[in-house]
């Protein structure tokens, strides 16, 4: 099997960072991110546990259920107690019903019983590309309940695991790089697109933002955690355990879509997997169409991207290149023309 190790390996096959996509990331809270948080109802967060353990959970209930407490560090209630490994972050991946862009903000997080409060390192809003392929708000919601035992761990929960993802069009894998700086990243396709190969779990990789946060995580330590969700259902299955990296084409031909395979998959082993009544999707109502919040409460995603871009603090005179070029218009066409013709 080919194993993707290195960074040079991982750039041979995906290509380098694009600078423009790295630059719409900044480095606290701005009016456009505390617009989306206010009406954001439900995040999935990636923390370690005290053991070091990879781990996904959810939060939420009203929109605006996060506190923002002032541009760099958020108040969040969690709906059960969690301890955090020392030195290592969080990310938090915020949905906004309807809305196909979400919301990413990493940071540092202490925790104190169930409340999680987070110094606020980078926030950047994610293309919708994710969600546009897995149609999460449109797809009529159907629960069939999957027969995974709940408190099962393991490789005997396989079965019930290939019984849930075969009904999920949404992961959310979170990750850390050496630095234990965290990231949470959705991955979206039909129901299926994660398949189970020899006890592995296998995500494809589809056309996005190209930041390759997860995979640039992956080949500096293996920790990662998985939440898979269902639309309809109020239960979420979490998985952790060591990922890696192939570009093995015998194993991606499986994911072609459109005639298009996937030039590289992450690989998950299982250490762990649960399923368990979420009481963030309850409360959320995250399902529920008539929540969906119309365009015109929301900042027009174009011009979140070029302020966020303009406000990034990378320097040299590529970045000032990109800053001077950056146009809400010229963005408004790119994202419509992009979302459209270039998921696969």
């Amino acid at each position: 099997m080919t194993i993707v190790s290195s960074l040079e390996a991982l750039e041979a096959v995906v290509g380098t960072r694009p600078l423009a996509s790295m630059m719409k990331s900044i480095p606290a809270l701005d009016e456009h991110c505390v617009r989306l948080l206010a009406h954001s109802p439900f995040a999935v967060i990636g923390f370690a546990d005290a053991g070091g353990r990879a781990r996904a959970t959810t939060a939420g209930g009203a929109p605006g259920f996060v506190t923002v407490e002032d541009a760099t560090h958020l108040r969040v209630e969690l709906h059960a107690r969690v301890e955090l490994a020392p030195d290592v972050g969080c990310g938090l991946l915020f949905f906004v019903p309807g809305l196909g862009e979400t919301l990413r903000v990493n940071g540092r997080g202490v925790a104190d019983g169930a409340t999680l409060v987070v110094t606020v390192e980078e926030a950047f809003a994610h293309c919708a590309k994710a969600l546009l392929r897995s149609s999460l708000w449109t797809a009529p919601p159907v629960v069939t309940p999957p027969s995974l035992d709940a408190t099962a761990t393991g490789p005997q929960t396989e079965s019930g695991i290939r019984e849930w993802l075969a009904r999920a069009p949404l992961v959310v894998l979170t990750s850390w790089d050496a630095r234990g700086r965290a990231d949470a990243s959705p991955k979206g396709d039909p129901p299926g697109f994660v398949r189970v190969e020899g006890g592995r779990l296998l995500i494809p990789d589809r056309p996005g933002n190209r930041r390759t946060d997860t995979f640039h995580n992956v080949v500096e330590q293996p920790r990662v955690a998985l939440l898979a969700l269902v639309p309809g259902d109020d239960r979420e299955l979490e998985v952790s355990g060591a990922a890696s990296l192939t570009s093995e084409p015998a194993l991606l031909a499986g994911s072609a879509v459109m005639g298009k395979t996937p030039k590289i998959a992450l690989l998950l082993d299982p250490e762990e997997a649960r399923v368990t009544t979420s009481r963030a999707l309850a409360e959320a109502k995250l399902w529920d169409a008539s929540r969906h919040v119309p365009a015109s409460a929301l900042p027009n995603m174009a011009h979140v991207f070029i302020d966020h871009v303009k406000q990034n603090r990378e320097r040299g005179a590529a970045a000032t290149a990109v800053r001077a070029l950056a146009s809400k218009r010229v963005m408004r066409w790119a994202l419509a023309h992009d979302y459209e013709t270039n998921r696969y």
